[in-house]
């Protein structure tokens, strides 16, 4: 007997090959999964088939393939299997799995209202050199009454064409990840190691010629000089941007930047955002979680108060500094006085050993809030 058992029809056997070359050729893995899940259910005689992903826990399905239900049957069903019930057990414990009438297994739960019904079951595991990566389903044989052990091997098989091709595709993502942050680390390099230098220098050599120069020149000058240090500092937070971690790209910085985006709505325009130095790593969960609350709140009360044209956010490590400046009608009048917001950002900062800062411009109009927390308080 072969290790496929007494599978011996030539067709079946053809059909079988051109799935297993599937895995071969130039599809996306969700394309290479369809077409796997359609061979099943040809080579099988099944009503239904279906594959299941399991995510890096492997505590439930992150992605589930299926054929054999419409799309408008599948839309009254509601949300995809995530891994409960006979589905759950090939999770815990991957072995092929045959039954005659699945609804008799004491594990057979979790069947929303509209699915159709099914009734003969064969699962087997996906697995590549003994790793899991998911299940391949099928229910309802056609033209018996469950599926037999042919059917099983034949499935075996399929799932290991499927094993090969999650694995591929989960190997290619991550050479793509790689890739991106070789990238990512060359691009700062260059920025900091030609980029910033050559900035630099001419900063100091236009200071240079600031004496020799007529008044109105060198003032001309010092403003060229004062825009070339803020280039350099937006450089800068892009290098330390470009070098942070994946699990940071959640971080702080953006999330500053994402409060600043969901604030352009109510303010009519996008304030502008200066990060300077590596926030991310200085800062920790605690302090952020506090910055982003003052942020909120002051970003918050500019729409409420300000009757700005203009808002400018800055985030400084070191010392972690944020700095909330608006061009509006100043503080102390638009009832900003009123509320708990001061007093709010005033205990966040003392809770850090900080401190907070409201001033309005000589004139009285426009508004500066400094919040002031001192990194060691809150980081790591």
């Amino acid at each position: 007997m072969s290790p496929l058992g007494r599978v011996d029809d030539p067709d079946r056997l053809r059909a079988l090959v051109d799935a297993v070359l599937t895995v071969g050729a130039d599809l996306s893995l969700p394309a290479m999964l369809r077409r796997i899940v359609e061979a099943a259910v040809s080579l099988l005689d099944a009503r239904f088939c279906a594959l299941g992903v399991l995510d890096e826990a492997h505590l439930g399905l992150s992605e589930f393939v299926y054929t054999g239900i419409e799309a408008d049957d599948a839309a009254v069903i509601g949300h995809l299997p995530e891994g409960h019930g006979i589905l759950g057990l090939l999770i815990v414990d991957p072995q092929p799995l045959r039954l005659p009438d699945l609804h008799a297994h004491p594990d057979s739960f979790g069947f929303p209202p509209n699915h159709p019904p099914m009734t003969s079951f064969l699962g087997v595991p996906i697995r590549i050199r003994g790793q899991i990566f998911g299940n391949l389903y099928l229910t309802d044989k056609q033209g018996a009454p469950e599926f037999s052990s042919d059917d099983q091997a034949l499935a075996v098989a399929l799932a290991g064409a499927a094993g090969i091709a999650i694995e591929n595709a989960r190997l290619h993502a991550r050479s793509q990840d790689l890739s991106l942050l070789e990238d990512r680390d060359r691009i700062a390099a260059d920025l900091h190691d030609t980029v910033i230098q050559r900035l630099f220098a001419t900063g100091l050599a236009l200071q240079g010629t600031v004496r020799s120069a007529p008044p109105e020149v060198a003032e001309r000058i010092q403003r060229a000089v004062g825009d070339l240090d803020e280039t350099i500092r937006q450089i800068r937070s892009t290098i330390f941007a470009l070098q942070a971690p994946r699990t940071a790209r959640q971080g702080l910085r953006n999330q500053v930047l994402s409060l600043a985006a969901e604030a352009a709505a109510s303010l009519g325009f996008e304030p502008h955002v200066r990060l300077d130095g590596p926030i991310d790593s200085a800062a920790g969960a605690s302090i952020g979680e506090q910055l982003l609350a003052v942020l909120r709140e002051a970003l918050s009360n500019v729409v409420r108060h300000a009757v700005a044209g203009r808002v400018y956010v800055d985030v400084v490590a070191g010392e972690l500094r944020l700095s909330v400046r608006d061009d509006g009608v100043g503080f102390g009048t638009g009832h900003r006085e009123g509320g708990q917001g001061l007093a709010n950002m005033s205990r966040r900062a003392g809770d850090l050993g900080g401190r907070v800062h409201v001033q309005s411009g000589p004139d009285g109009r426009g508004t500066t809030l400094s919040w002031h927390v001192p990194i060691k308080a809150g980081g790591g």
